[in-house]
């Protein structure tokens, strides 16, 4: 079931497939009265969007940095009410554009060792002039191109999810969550589920040192969440008073197909979500 609100949104000045001007009108289609575009690393979509009629909607500002705890945990960051001008929001973004495009290259060079997958050095040049943000997402369309896969969830499945890289393309949590609330923003921990099931954990077993770091949040509801989980998550985030807030995760039919814009939990069930849930928003209703 869609929901009225989708606070994690993405575009192609990331990784996803939409323009902001193509997204906003996905958001009006599907009846989504508050949103958020949240692209990874980059503010780009948040001046865009200046420029774009949003007249009846109701928008966060918002950013997913990759950050990664106490060298250990690789986890996401969402930045909400950031300013989007910030120096310490750009000077993370910058150092991260540059790891990325730098980490791209390593990653071809990984495929080709270990899987003789071959691409041409224009390609891969292409990419990292055209693209903001080179990802693994992007990579994995080249390989498409090239007809080593066939869609963007088999490359990542087959190949991508597990590569090692030397280069990170990830900054410290305490720096990322410092620098969303200097500039006037607050921190979310996107996703918790993915980090359980990447290190197989409980959430509530780091939990506590993100919060001594100055997280705010919890993204309790998203399309990587079941129903219940979603529930615990919120529980927990009552239990600490901390800001909730949920998305989809939305990149686009090819990288995600299964998740839809307003899809907020993956279990299927006929459930509207009560907007108070979504305590970011008490000041938009």
């Amino acid at each position: 079931m869609r929901q009225i609100f989708d606070l994690h949104l993405h575009t192609n000045n990331s990784d996803g497939e939409l323009s902001v001007y193509e997204l906003i009108s996905e958001v009006r289609k599907n009846n989504i009265k508050f949103f958020s575009i949240t692209d990874h690393d980059t503010v780009d979509s948040l001046r865009e969007i200046q420029d774009i009629d949003i007249n009846g909607l109701y928008f966060i500002k918002g950013i997913e940095f990759s950050s990664i705890l106490d060298q250990k945990y690789k986890l996401h960051i969402l930045g909400y009410n950031i300013d989007e001008n910030s120096s310490y929001i750009l000077d993370i973004a910058n150092k991260l554009k540059k790891a990325r495009k730098d980490r791209f290259y390593e990653l071809a060079d990984i495929l080709f060792k270990n899987y003789d997958f071959y691409f041409k050095k224009e390609d891969l040049d292409e990419v990292i002039e055209s693209i903001n943000i080179p990802g693994k997402t992007h990579l994995a369309k080249l390989m498409i191109k090239y007809g080593y896969v066939q869609s963007v969830p088999e490359a990542f499945e087959k190949y991508l999810e597990n590569i090692k890289t030397t280069i990170s393309n990830r900054m410290d949590a305490e720096i990322v969550i410092n620098a969303i609330k200097k500039s006037g923003g607050v921190a979310i921990w996107a996703h918790p589920k993915k980090v359980e099931k990447q290190y197989d954990i409980n959430f509530e077993e780091i939990l506590p040192r993100l919060l001594d770091i100055g997280l705010d949040g919890i993204e309790i509801y998203n399309s990587l969440h079941s129903l219940d989980d979603c529930k615990r998550y919120e529980k927990i985030a009552l239990k600490f008073n901390l800001i909730t807030t949920g998305g989809s995760d939305f990149h686009g039919i090819k990288t995600k197909p299964n998740v839809k814009i307003g899809m907020v939990f993956n279990s299927g069930e006929d459930y509207e979500v009560n907007i108070d849930d979504i305590n970011i928003l008490k000041e938009a209703k």
